[in-house]
Order: C-alpha cells, then sequence, then structure tokens
C-alpha cells in the first residue's frame, strides 16, 4: 500500500491578554533532545508545540492538562491520544478526502508509514494564504488503544491502570498527556470504545528526515527573543505552491454543510506534495537559531523542567 499523508489543522496563537481567557495554542519552549541535521547536539534550543502561555514566570511555555500531539513523551516517541479522537465532537473529527469525507476519525483510516502534518495557514480559511505553518510531523508507527472500563453506554471511563504496558508515573509520556485520563482530568472518559491513538515512529539514521521514516519537530523561528512557528511561502515552495493551497482550498477548508471551524483534517491528494511542503520545512528548520536544516527528534524534555496550567481552576490571565 502507498503511503498518504494528512494535514492536522489546529489551534496556533493562544490568547495572552491581561483579563483575557488563557486558550491552549502553539507557545515556545526551551527543550533539549536529540537533533538530526547539520548540527548534532542535544540542546537546549527551542520549539514551539501545544501548551498555554504563563503569565507568572519564564520561560514562556507551559503544558496544559495535556499536550496534543504529545512531544514531551519519554518513553514513547510522539503520540496523539485525544484531541479529535475521542468522540466528543464527531463533527470536527471527520476526515476529508477529494472532496468528500473518507473517515470519521484519523485513527479509522491512518496506517504505519502515513504522515501526519500539524500546523495551521495564515490567513486561516483557504483564501489568500500567505503562509503555511507546521510545528510538528509525525509518521505513524502503530495504532495503540487505551483501555475502558466496562459500560453499556458512553461516556466510558478510561483503565489506564488495568494495562501494565502503558507508560507509567513518572514518565513524560504519562505526566504530559496519559494522566489527563485518569479520575479528574480533562478526559477521563471517551466516547470511544475502544479508545485508539496515534504513537509516531522515531528513528536517529542520518537519512530519517529526508526519507521521512522519523516523526519530527521543526526548530522555531526565533529572532529578537521571540519565537514563532516556523512557515513557509510561495517562494520557499516555487512551483509546489499552486497546488498546495488548492489543497488547503478544496480539502481542510472544503466549504460543505457542517465543516469544523478552524477546517477539515484533510488527507492530501499526492503524497509527493506534502514531501515537497516538508522538503521545504526542514530546509528552513534551525535557521534563526544557527542550525539551519536540522529539526528535533521526540521524546523532547523542557530544559529545566515546566509547569503545568490547569484550565478547570486558571483560566484568566491575571489582569
Amino acid at each position: 500500500m502507498s503511503r498518504r499523508a494528512f494535514f492536522f489543522p489546529h489551534s496556533l496563537e493562544p490568547a495572552q491578554k491581561p483579563g483575557a481567557e488563557n486558550t491552549a495554542g502553539r507557545v515556545p519552549f526551551e527543550v533539549t533532545g536529540t537533533l538530526l541535521g547539520t548540527e548534532h547536539r542535544q540542546g537546549p534550543f527551542w520549539i514551539m508545540a501545544d501548551g498555554f502561555f504563563d503569565p507568572l514566570g519564564e520561560p514562556p511555555g507551559v503544558v496544559g492538562s495535556y499536550q496534543e500531539p504529545c512531544v514531551f513523551s519519554d518513553p514513547w516517541g510522539p503520540f496523539h491520544a485525544f484531541l479529535r479522537l475521542d468522540g466528543t465532537n464527531p463533527a470536527s473529527e471527520k476526515v476529508m478526502g477529494t472532496g468528500k469525507i473518507i473517515a470519521d476519525s484519523l485513527v479509522d483510516t491512518v496506517s504505519p508509514g502515513d504522515v501526519i502534518i500539524y500546523g495551521k495557514t495564515n490567513p486561516n480559511g483557504g483564501k489568500a494564504i500567505k503562509e503555511v505553518w507546521v510545528d510538528t510531523v509525525l509518521v505513524v508507527d502503530s495504532i495503540a488503544t487505551l483501555p475502558v472500563a466496562e459500560s453499556e453506554a458512553p461516556p466510558y471511563t478510561f483503565a489506564l491502570a488495568s494495562d501494565p504496558t502503558l507508560p507509567g508515573k513518572g514518565t513524560g509520556a504519562h505526566r504530559y498527556s496519559l494522566a489527563d485520563a485518569e479520575a479528574k482530568g480533562v478526559h477521563e472518559t471517551t466516547n470511544r470504545n475502544p479508545h485508539r491513538i496515534i504513537r509516531g515512529r522515531i528513528s536517529k539514521d542520518a537519512d530519517a528526515v529526508e526519507k521521512l521514516t522519523t516523526s519530527f519537530v521543526p526548530l522555531a523561528d526565533r529572532t529578537g527573543g521571540v519565537c514563532r512557528v516556523l512557515a513557509v511561502d510561495k517562494g520557499h515552495m516555487g512551483a509546489a505552491w499552486g497546488p498546495l493551497l488548492e489543497f488547503f482550498e478544496q480539502g481542510v477548508f472544503a466549504k460543505i454543510k457542517g465543516v469544523p471551524r478552524g477546517g477539515w483534517i484533510a488527507e492530501f491528494g499526492s503524497f509527493a506534495l506534502a514531501e515537497a511542503l516538508l522538503a521545504a520545512v526542514v530546509k528552513r528548520s534551525g535557521g534563526h537559531q544557527g542550525m539551519r536544516g536540522t529539526v528535533a527528534i521526540p521524546p523532547l524534555s523542557p530544559a529545566g523542567g515546566t509547569k503545568r496550567w490547569n484550565p478547570r481552576t486558571a483560566r484568566v490571565f491575571p489582569g
């Protein structure tokens, strides 16, 4: 079976105004981990990953009740556990193909070796796109099942303690993601049984990024002390820019009844187009940190640790 590629649009810029709700988005983290490319060192370096701004401390990134996709994922590679997979909002979980819905959820259609590209466009919405942002690339390794307690009807309670093969307390995978499926977590129940998650493949081979046999995280653009998600535009994509815009207009932002806010999860009609996008991303990655052509291979760790932001108890920035 030939490889397939998907684009997963998600929140890019979190709210960060005094008195406003602090919402999740891509925020800067100073991290350590494996780098592949022109430089080979452990760090520290900067990435943009799922989290919240810390209104009272430094560095600015803090992890919420869970990180999606989870790149602070030791001992696993990166993985996708809850967001738009758990039946909370079935309309937003559907996967768009060429002009039609092809699956109820990513876990129903991806196979090992497929590639999921996480990011957004600027502007959002499919019209007059100037840039395509990419913060995480997950190469599917396997589909795993999180155990749920027996129940006659949803929502089903998770029963993580019943599976000794899952990463336990003290691991990054549990602390930064799976713990949210325990009692009093934001994802303590699921509407899907079995509840399946996507685990990412990792490799440190020198050609793993070029061949897309490893998941990776582009390094953040960082100028003047300000970080942003790496973006590519027409100048970086060349002849592939036109087909890429067509993909976003007819796939991610397709206008059919029930389109979710922010765009569909969409399959690329051509794997070669996804390869062209990622080649441009890799070429630019690390350029603002003196390591052009370098990407990070999860699992990553926050340099010096990080705090947690609980959106149930502290949603608003201090005024």
